[in-house]
């Protein structure tokens, strides 16, 4: 493991002395078809640190079969300081609108004695961009979130890339809040004169949110054309917390444990584990951690294991717990604290030591209206027992009336 390590450090250290060894001027290369759908450009290969190189040039991307390399090699010396590469660009006439890329690739040809040796071949880019002709209704959106507190702001930003002024632009934002209550927001008209940017607008209260992940349709409609795009928006951080400790273990045996975790983020949370120490009178007497599980969004899931007590006489001790996991971000580490009493076997004869059922994470006052719309329920379907009792017993006795 230790030589695995080292080779990898050696293949690093030679990788960043050949990046900073040598170098691409400009990085990139801008070419507008309604312009120049034909062009002869170069760049520079520049020999920062005077090395002997020798350097194969090749093209890849989507561009890469309109690009005609005149350079195909060069070979640096150290009294070079720099040398060009040239090429050309035929763009094809059904060249999409908007960015197509290329790269035309810069890469060390190494010798027959160096493929031998632990080396790192250099390849460096040069992006190609052809920006396509633009139609005379034409806008480029990106869609932003910004959280501010008690709302939550959504931002179209919108500019017009066509030959022509937009008269009326508008987005309109679709999103399902925590309770799956579908929102319509729309922001206010405006006009758009062309290669004008602008932002569009709107807001909703935070607390109509949780934590998760919700999607967001942004649809901005501009003189009769529509043009859509969908993101998430992340409201807070995933969050996973412990709900459940056994409190008591038997001393002096290994003890099969049950620890519960509850994902109050909506989706599902990867690769969670759980790091413990467990101390005894302040004094840290023995660590673990955790088998790693998947938690499906708003869920309790139970970890199940054991715990060598062989050790450990009875008493009581203390298990300061940290979550871990990997999300879309990292968790800020919180503590969880359980005290468990250690006991004798004879002590635990009379405990009740088996864990919870687990199920679906129902905040208090969900479960408390649940509970309470399932005993009004019955309440409900009694009084109607007992009025349809109370009538067939009436009509029996007062048949005579009846006949």
């Amino acid at each position: 493991m230790t030589k695995k390590i080292i080779v990898w450090a050696l293949v690093l250290l030679l990788a960043f002395q050949l990046v900073t060894a040598l170098g691409i001027r400009p990085a990139k290369t801008t070419i507008i078809y309604e312009e120049t759908p034909v062009s002869s450009r170069q760049f520079w290969v520049v020999n920062n640190d005077r090395q002997e190189l020798d350097l194969v040039i090749s093209a890849e991307g989507e561009l890469g079969k309109y690009l005609t390399l005149t350079t195909k090699e060069v070979t640096l010396t150290p009294e070079d300081d720099f040398k060009p590469v040239y090429f050309e660009i035929d763009l094809p006439e059904n060249l999409p609108s908007g960015e197509a890329l290329g790269n035309i690739v810069v890469e060390q040809r190494l010798t027959s004695t160096e493929e031998g040796l632990i080396a790192s071949k250099l390849v460096l880019k040069h992006k190609i961009i052809a920006v396509g002709d633009y139609p005379d209704k034409y806008i480029a959106a990106k869609l932003n979130f910004h959280d501010q507190g008690d709302k939550i702001e959504f931002v179209s930003e919108v500019e017009n890339l066509g030959k022509e002024d937009i008269s009326e632009i508008q987005t309109t934002f679709y999103i399902n809040d925590k309770e799956q209550r579908p929102h319509s927001l729309q922001t206010e008209k405006l006009s758009l004169s062309t290669k004008e940017t602008t932002l569009l607008r709107a807001s909703l209260k935070r607390d109509l949110f949780q934590l998760g992940e919700f999607e967001v349709s942004a649809v901005t409609s501009f003189d009769d054309q529509k043009i859509e795009l969908r993101k998430i928006l992340r409201v807070g951080q995933p969050e996973v917390e412990i709900t459940y400790f056994d409190p008591y273990f038997i001393a002096y045996k290994i003890n099969q444990y049950s620890l519960d975790l509850l994902n109050k983020w909506n989706t599902e949370v990867k690769n969670v584990f759980v790091d413990v120490e467990v101390k005894k009178d302040g004094k840290k007497i023995d660590e673990f951690r955790t088998k790693s599980v998947d938690i499906e969004g708003e869920m309790i899931q139970r970890i199940t294991d054991y715990l060598d007590a062989k050790d450990k006489e009875p008493g009581k001790y203390t298990f300061e717990m940290v979550v871990n996991f990997w999300n879309t971000v990292r968790m800020d580490q919180k503590i969880f604290q359980y005290e468990s009493e250690f006991v004798s076997e004879k002590e635990a004869e009379d405990i009740v030591r088996t864990p919870p059922l687990v199920g679906q994470a129902v905040a208090v006052s969900g479960a408390a209206s649940t509970s309470t719309s399932t005993i009004l329920l019955w309440v409900i379907i009694g009084i109607l027992l007992g009025g349809i009792g109370f009538y067939v017993v009436y009509r029996y006795f007062h048949k005579e009336e009846y006949d």
